[in-house]
Order: structure tokens, then C-alpha cells, then sequence
């Protein structure tokens, strides 16, 4: 029950930050509880969504928007084949939040497609690149790290945009 209420009291703080209508709890109806946590998540999505397509169009980018949420411009195709499931790639990145601000810089990774690494959403834009070529990827927090950040720089529920090249 305790948990409940600081759940509660948290989205309400969110909700209120946002000029969004206060959500009213009501902790002894537990239909009531979910539908008020979807709503909470749904627009939570929603700000993304906005802050992505706007980002986005500042830039003047064409990007594919995945199944997922995950957002994909192919800035130059690679010389080699498609990436493909459980393909081994070396990927060179730098990553910062939608913000701006650096979280990596000139980091390098070696993945296993297909297994969601680092996360589902990197996975699911690595699945549509050629070896060899470089892209621009934006990964709304539910398809990067989401609630919980990296434990290290990268914080909750933060939008993350990838510079990448696939080796």
C-alpha cells in the first residue's frame, strides 16, 4: 500500500510539471491504479514522440521511424552486406541525449545482432544497416534504457541519438 501512494504521489508530481490535469488515485480500486499508470505512460510516450519529430525537423533530417519507436537515417550505405541476425559487428558511436549533452564520445562496441544489445532499440536500427556504413539513430527511452538508465551516464528516461558506424 505504501508503495502504491509513493507511486501515486510521483506521477501526480510528474503530471503536475507538465500542466496536465491531476490524475485522481483512488488505491482501493486496482483497475482504476492501471488505467491511471497506462494513461501516465501514454503520455509520457506522447512528449517523446513530440520532442523527437521536433528534433528531428530543426534538423531537416529523413529518418525511418521503426515498429518500435526507434528512428533511423542511413547517412551513408556502407560498401557491405546488410546487417544480419546474429551477424558479429564492431559499432564506433558517439552518443548524446536529445538535449545535447555528451554522454559518449568515440566508444566502440562489439554486438551480436539480434540479441538486443546494447538495447532493443540500437538492436532493432542495427538490423536495417549495411557493414561499413554510417547512421544517425534516435532512440526514444522505452527502446534505449529506460526507467532505469545505464548505472552509469545515462540517466532515466532519457531520449538517447546515436552517431554510429557499423564495421
Amino acid at each position: 500500500m505504501k508503495r502504491i501512494s509513493l507511486i501515486s504521489m510521483a506521477i501526480m508530481l510528474f503530471a503536475s510539471c507538465n500542466n496536465v490535469p491531476v490524475i485522481d488515485f483512488e488505491p482501493d480500486k486496482g483497475d482504476t491504479l492501471k488505467e491511471n499508470l497506462l494513461n501516465a505512460n501514454r503520455y509520457i510516450a506522447q512528449s517523446e514522440e513530440t520532442q523527437i519529430d521536433a528534433y528531428i525537423a530543426r534538423r531537416g533530417w529523413e529518418m525511418r521511424k521503426l515498429s518500435g519507436g526507434a528512428r533511423v537515417m542511413e547517412t551513408s550505405q556502407g560498401s557491405g552486406v546488410s546487417v544480419e541476425y546474429e551477424d558479429t559487428v564492431t559499432i564506433t558511436y558517439r552518443l548524446e541525449a536529445i538535449n545535447g549533452t555528451v554522454i559518449y564520445s568515440n566508444e566502440t562496441e562489439t554486438v551480436v545482432a539480434g540479441r538486443l544489445q546494447p538495447t532493443r532499440g540500437l538492436d532493432a536500427a542495427l538490423l536495417t544497416l549495411h557493414h561499413g556504413s554510417t547512421a544517425k539513430i534516435i532512440l526514444p527511452s522505452e527502446q534505449g534504457y529506460g526507467v532505469v538508465g545505464d548505472g552509469d551516464r545515462v540517466k532515466s528516461r532519457m531520449i538517447l541519438v546515436y552517431d554510429l558506424k557499423v564495421e
